[in-house]
C-alpha cells in the first residue's frame, strides 16, 4: 500500500471514529456529559496511542463507545473533567486488556473498572489500581481474585 493510501486510510477511520463520537453523545447527555469537538480529536488521538502503545488493532465499531456507555451514568463524572477521565480510562482500559490476556471480554473489563471506579468515589487512580491489575492476572491465569488478594496481603505482612 502507498503511504499517499495509507494516509487517505488513516483518515476515513478517523473521520469514522469521530463519528462514533458524536453518536455517544447522544446517549451521555441524558447525563449531563458532552464530549466537545476538541475532547473528541484528543480523544482519537489518544486511543491511537493506547493502540499503538499496547501493539493492538481494534477493527469495527471502538471500545471507546462501551466505555462511555459503561461510564456514562456514574454519579462520579461530571462534565468538568469527562474529557481528562475518559482519557484516562480509555488509556487504562487497553492496559488491561493486554494485562488480562484478553480474557475478559471487553463488557467484562469495563464492568470490572466501574465497579472500581464507583467504589472509589469516581476515582480514575483506583481504576488502574493493583486490584483491577490483580483481577486481570487471576483471571488469565485461572485464579479467584481473592486468592490472589490473599497472597498480596499475606507478602505485605511478612514485610
Amino acid at each position: 500500500m502507498s503511504q499517499e493510501n495509507g494516509s487517505g486510510l488513516i483518515l476515513v477511520l478517523r473521520e469514522q471514529f469521530l463519528t462514533e463520537l458524536r453518536t455517544v453523545n447522544e446517549t451521555s447527555s441524558r447525563y449531563g456529559l458532552i464530549l466537545s469537538e476538541q475532547g473528541m480529536l484528543e480523544l482519537a488521538q489518544a486511543r491511537t496511542r493506547a493502540l499503538f502503545d499496547q501493539g493492538r488493532v481494534e477493527l469495527g465499531v471502538s471500545a471507546v463507545k462501551s466505555i462511555v456507555d459503561g461510564f456514562c451514568d456514574s454519579p462520579y463524572l461530571l462534565q468538568d473533567d469527562y474529557e481528562a477521565t475518559l482519557l484516562e480510562l480509555v488509556d487504562a482500559f487497553y492496559y488491561f486488556k493486554n494485562a488480562c490476556g484478553d480474557q475478559l471480554t471487553d463488557d467484562e473489563l469495563i464492568q470490572a473498572m466501574r465497579e472500581r471506579y464507583d467504589a472509589y468515589a469516581g476515582s480514575v487512580e483506583a481504576v488502574i489500581s493493583t486490584s483491577l491489575e490483580t483481577m486481570c492476572r487471576a483471571r488469565r491465569f485461572g485464579l479467584t481474585e481473592d486468592a490472589d488478594e490473599e497472597d498480596e496481603d499475606d507478602e505485605r505482612d511478612d514485610k
